[in-house]
């Protein structure tokens, strides 16, 4: 089969993944390729979308007078015209899109459907669900917003810039084409889809889970000594280890997690722990820094940048005694994914990918949303007890169900039983 795969960028949580599919469906036979805006991949099956420069300063204007503006995903607006992608979609017999940031409006998906493509939408956050938003919380307390539930009215996101309603007005094309065309959309687990299942969006669409996988090459069973000789760490250091793509994106905890190491201080001063006295306690972070810092006399700092080298990031979550994810609207963080399969245990609040993955006390802790207290205090409940048992039954499982040939396979299956229909 050809398929046709459309994404922002190739380079991000969402576009490795998007990456990811693509040689996997190649692999299996299938002509796959991927189309996007924003490329770093030197291959010929990734193909850059050309840009109309003067939407593009339409974008760049509204982002500069208010700049939460970029928070609203333009689903309804595009800054490619419909000729640039539809050269690739005529050639291809599936469709699957990641996002229609920028990329896709609803006319044009309307389009795309007239062609009678097989389409299937597999959306990596709340895109689709909302009135455009990406994430729905409210920066500036972290609160979760729940205007989705009932029709995005006045988005507080734009706040005094939300001309004509926008939020609202988006939600209502969403919903109508939604309830027209009642699109297959592939979730990532049951957290995620309990969501679209609620929103009055995407409630009547088909909602099927296929688990997002980790790549072969970054499960390796590297020795805990041999990956801290790889980083210089001391085998006598209890590594915690945090990592996303940005590390300042508030969703992923990044804004939270000082606060969180700071109560974990506290609390061992409060209960008088000789952690401190007898160990040394390091805090390893990776990925874009941009904005993100900790400052803790307790606890040393070590940044890494990106880790673009699949072996290097499976040595690092191999070199850790436990990962830390205090993800506050990040539904399928891949860094949950991948800690499991690496058997290292992982602390999180019970939202998204680690409700699922993490089973209390065998490989982690799942602390009640978003009770940084709680956070903190099973940090030290797990650094000076260790109970957690690191190779277990429950992890093989993952490892199994975070395959790239499971996940392409249940998209072909979907497809074959498609065309059959």
């Amino acid at each position: 089969m050809r398929f046709l795969l459309i994404s922002y960028n190739d380079s991000d949580g969402v576009g490795q993944t998007v990456a990811n599919l693509n040689s996997t469906l190649n692999a299996l036979g299938h002509d796959s390729k991927i189309v996007l805006l924003d490329k770093t991949t030197n291959s010929d099956q990734v193909i850059k979308l050309k840009r109309s420069f003067l939407k593009r300063i339409f974008f760049y204007f509204l982002e500069f007078i208010k700049k939460r503006y970029s928070d609203l995903f333009s689903f309804g607006n595009s800054t490619i015209s419909f000729n640039e992608i539809e050269k690739y979609t005529k050639n291809s017999e599936v469709l699957i899109i990641y996002t229609f940031h920028k990329i896709l409006s609803i006319k044009m998906l309307q389009k795309l459907y007239y062609q009678k493509k097989h389409i299937y939408l597999r959306p990596l956050d709340m895109e689709l669900a909302t009135g455009g938003c990406h994430v729905n919380f409210i920066y500036d307390d972290g609160s979760e917003c729940k205007k989705y539930l009932s029709g995005c009215d006045k988005c507080p996101k734009l706040n005094s810039f939300n001309l004509l309603n926008i939020s609202k007005r988006i939600f209502n094309e969403k919903k109508n084409f939604m309830e027209k065309y009642k699109p297959t959309i592939f979730l990532e687990n049951k957290f995620t889809k309990n969501i679209y299942e609620k929103s009055p969006i995407t409630a009547k669409a088909n909602s099927e889970v296929i688990y997002l996988p980790v790549r072969e090459s970054r499960k390796k069973n590297i020795s805990k000594n041999e990956a801290r000789k790889f980083f210089n760490f001391s085998e006598k250091e209890i590594i915690l280890l945090f990592g996303t793509y940005n590390l300042d994106a508030p969703h992923k905890g990044g804004r939270i997690i000082g606060e969180i190491l700071n109560l974990f201080v506290n609390f061992c001063n409060k209960n008088k722990s000789n952690l401190f006295l007898n160990n040394k306690i390091k805090l390893v972070t990776f990925g874009r820094k941009q904005g993100f810092k900790i400052n803790n006399s307790k606890i040393d700092w070590y940044h890494l940048n990106e880790i673009k080298n699949d072996w290097e990031l499976n040595a690092l979550y191999r070199s850790a005694d436990l990962f830390l994810s205090p993800s506050t609207g990040c539904n399928a963080p891949s860094t949950v994914r991948e800690a499991t399969v690496n058997d290292i245990p992982i602390i999180a609040f019970e939202n998204g990918e680690a409700s699922e993955a993490i089973i209390n006390n065998l490989n982690g802790i799942l602390v009640p949303n978003y009770d940084k207290k709680k956070f903190a205090e099973a940090i030290f409940e797990s650094v000076t007890k260790k109970k957690f048992v690191n190779k277990n039954n429950w992890n093989d499982k993952l490892k199994k169900r975070y395959s790239s040939d499971l996940e392409a396979k249940f998209i072909i299956s979907k497809v074959l039983s498609d065309l059959k229909k």
